[in-house]
């Protein structure tokens, strides 16, 4: 199986229309889509298959001013098809070196759950 894990940015918003069930919580609207991608303060990683997006993780540069900045990681969404296959592991790996690279600090991040855990970098 080919994974391609990549990070959107405006005008990407086609490689969403082929998303697998249950990756985000409601269907996803190409304003909020579009208002989000060209936002300064949050990126937006998938994962795409050949059948589609199986996999997502949207995060929200955290501000401080007193502090080094902070990746919040909001969600994690993986179709129940390819849980428990390192996919979202692989995703995170991805989007905790974009958070390196910008010299954020991991932060919170929260599951479907309602649980709260402390994200570490890898």
């Amino acid at each position: 199986m080919s994974v391609e894990i990549r990070r959107l940015y405006p005008g990407d918003d086609a490689l969403v229309k082929r998303i697998a069930e249950d990756v985000f919580d409601e269907p996803v609207r190409a304003d909020r889509l579009a208002a989000y991608l060209a936002s300064s303060s949050g990126h937006l990683m998938i994962v795409a298959l050949a059948d589609g997006v199986v996999d997502q993780c949207p995060t929200i540069i955290h501000r401080h001013p007193d502090k080094v900045n902070g990746l919040y990681i909001d969600e994690v969404g993986v179709s129940p098809a390819y849980q428990r296959q390192g996919i979202a592991r692989k995703m995170l790996d991805a989007m905790f070196a974009l958070g390196r690279e910008q010299r954020l600090r991991p932060s919170l991040c929260w599951n479907r759950a309602g649980q709260c855990s402390i994200a570490r970098a890898l």
